[in-house]
């Protein structure tokens, strides 16, 4: 047995993984293993995590699963082959502090929690004009406890049947809705977060953010989450339909231009378009010209990449479920190397 597994569920995350792999392994904390599930790589993900195995194989761990079982389905593959008392949920797009691990671990290991996460993220990535017009530079927690964890007792987390993968995105918060454990935060653990900051990475994220949305809202709030529902898609069919709807206003026939009905459908919605967008806050470029670039350019891209992503998302879980299937594990991994 170790103190720690750090289990890392990962898909085509050859940018990160180095990166992240690197950090945990200049950790305070020794007695922990590394364990990479990947859910079906088409990069090299597996080939740079094969080369850590080759340099470090009493500390690193590669399971590869063959498929995408999503991050959920990964992590819960990660626990079963773990031989730490306490489990480490991270991302391969992270990278860590020395000392954080030990800091999420030592509470429970301690035996005074069951569960912890950190006190703040500071996203790693601001240089990037994607990542500008998301707005952040640092997630810091709100409350002293929360839903989703980091670090977990692993015999409690097994006993539970770990994350229900099928909310993909969003399963980091299943376990607290199945079993009421919440996380302690803990203050003075922080970490780097890498944002979406590629066109293909917004319009996935936010694709697997619908596709599960309305499952997540009736999981968690019953029937009422449908307004919740019903309100994000009114705001993003907006932002996907503002400007076409604007260029065929001003495509038509003069003799048409005084019909208000007409009017206020195909130019209203490009006014709120507007009026959200100079609302929404970025962060701050590096000069004047960029500045203009992310307020005209870069966030009302941002704003189409993000509702086409969900609102696709959701058409699929109408189509073809609400929730995403996973298939279960009947055999073990495909290729798994030992610690």
């Amino acid at each position: 047995m170790v103190a720690a597994s750090v289990i890392i569920p990962t898909f085509n995350e050859e940018r990160h993984i180095k990166a992240c792999i690197e950090s945990l392994l200049k950790q305070d904390l020794k007695d922990m293993e590394i364990i990479v599930v990947d859910n079906g790589s088409k990069d090299r993900t597996t080939a740079i995590v094969e080369e850590y195995i080759s340099k470090h194989p009493e500390k690193v761990k590669l399971i590869g699963l063959g498929k995408n079982y999503g991050p959920g389905g990964a992590r819960n593959v990660g626990a079963e082959a773990a031989r730490g008392d306490v489990l480490v949920f991270l991302d391969a797009d992270m990278v860590f502090p020395p000392e954080y691990v030990g800091k999420l671990v030592e509470p429970i290991l301690n035996q005074e929690l069951v569960s912890t996460v950190h006190g703040e993220e500071l996203v790693a990535n601001t240089d990037n004009p994607w990542v500008k017009v998301q707005g952040q530079a640092r997630k810091p927690r709100q409350a002293r406890i929360g839903e989703a964890f980091r670090a977990i007792r692993r015999d409690v987390f097994l006993k539970h049947g770990g994350f229900d993968p099928s909310l993909h995105y969003h399963d980091d918060r299943t376990f607290y809705h199945k079993t009421g454990v919440k996380a302690v935060v803990v203050e003075d653990a922080t970490c780097f977060h890498n944002n979406p900051d590629t066109v293909k990475e917004l319009f996935r994220r936010n694709y697997w953010i619908g596709r599960t949305f309305i499952a997540v809202m009736l999981y968690e709030k019953g029937l009422a989450g449908l307004a919740a529902v019903a309100g994000t898609v009114v705001i993003r069919l907006v932002d996907v339909l503002a400007l076409p709807l604007f260029l065929v206003w001003l495509a038509l026939p003069a003799s048409a231009l005084n019909n208000l009905l007409l009017d206020v459908v195909l130019i209203i919605p490009a006014l709120l378009f507007i009026f959200l967008t100079a609302k929404m806050r970025i962060l701050r470029g590096l000069s004047f010209a960029e500045n203009i670039a992310l307020r005209v350019l870069y966030s009302p891209a941002y704003r189409v990449l993000r509702a086409a992503g969900l609102l696709a998302g959701l058409l699929v879980s109408l189509t073809t479920g609400l929730r995403r299937r996973v298939p279960p594990i009947k055999q073990p991994p495909s290729r798994a190397r030992p610690a």
